[in-house]
């Protein structure tokens, strides 16, 4: 039995084998229509996974009570046409994960839907199993799901199951290997490039700190002439009245620019550190 295991990712999903009818598609993770009309844009689709409670947090942000409600209407639509529906909570036509048989086999270490679904896979004695739409490419929010997915992975071709893994996806892939490739200039260009930013980061936050206090500065010595304004009650030369106007003028200048260059550090820096998160990926094909 050949199963296809499709997540949401868009660089490969579609390249699931839709058209070869010797492979069964299951997929998870509903995609929302307008109006709630369908919950998966897949061509084909033999099994579904839904493995979330319907209080869910992330299930409940994604559907509102309506989404939710609707979505089980589908899912059991789903399973009168003859789509294998497995649920973690009962829904009527849809079969329950075997989590306890489950874990009896293969132990207590899942972190996410698609590792579940490997595992059944495997358990309903697959032969060849591909992941098409499972990139697990964001460091912090899949690097733990990563690693439970290549432990699966790893499971199936211990048992001699061929896997297909598609080349956008991060899972089962090592840029050169330990030891036996030699080293190249990219670990030092990546060093190079952190340190760089870094360095940006940290002159832009300083030169941040530097106009913000330029700014307050000139804000407090404006409300200082205000005040010296009203001390005076009304007793102004005209000759310091034109000495307080052209220091307010300055002042206000001065205020306006300090706070127009904080705020364009302000942007750099958010600029600089979304690229240093991006280096952090690109860190672990050193």
């Amino acid at each position: 039995m050949k199963i296809a295991i499709v997540g949401t990712a868009p660089s490969s999903r579609m390249a699931a084998p839709f058209d070869d009818s010797e492979w069964q598609i299951w997929a998870c993770s509903p995609g929302i229509a307008e109006n709630f009309t369908t919950f998966c844009d897949l061509p084909r689709l033999d099994a579904w996974f839904e493995l979330h409670r319907w209080d869910e947090p992330t299930l409940a942000e994604k559907l509102n009570a309506d989404g939710i409600e609707a979505y089980q209407v589908w899912m059991k639509a789903m399973a009168a046409k003859g789509v294998k529906v497995i649920t973690q909570e009962p829904l009527h036509r849809c079969t329950q994960y075997p989590l306890d048989d489950m874990i009896e086999k293969f132990g207590r270490y899942f972190t996410n839907t698609i590792s579940y679904m490997i595992a059944y896979a495997i358990d309903a004695g697959a032969t060849d199993i591909m992941l098409a739409g499972v990139d697990m490419a964001a460091e912090d929010e899949y690097k733990h799901q990563r690693r439970n997915c290549e432990y699966y992975l790893g499971v199936a071709r211990g048992r001699g199951i061929s896997v297909e893994i598609p080349l956008t996806s991060d899972l089962l892939k090592a840029r050169k290997l330990y030891a036996f490739d030699p080293e190249d200039a990219y670990a030092a260009k990546y060093k190079a490039r952190t340190a760089e930013l870094s360095g940006r980061v940290n002159q832009a936050k300083h030169e941040m700190e530097l106009f913000s206090r330029q700014h307050a500065g000139a804000l407090s010595a404006l409300e200082e002439i205000d005040a010296f304004k009203n001390l005076l009650n009304g007793e102004l030369t005209p000759s310091l009245q034109e000495t307080i106007a052209e220091r307010q003028a300055r002042l206000t200048h001065d205020a306006n620019q300090a706070g127009a260059f904080a705020q364009q550090r302000k942007e750099t820096i958010v600029a600089l550190m979304g690229a240093e998160e991006d280096t952090k990926y690109w860190g672990q094909w050193q």
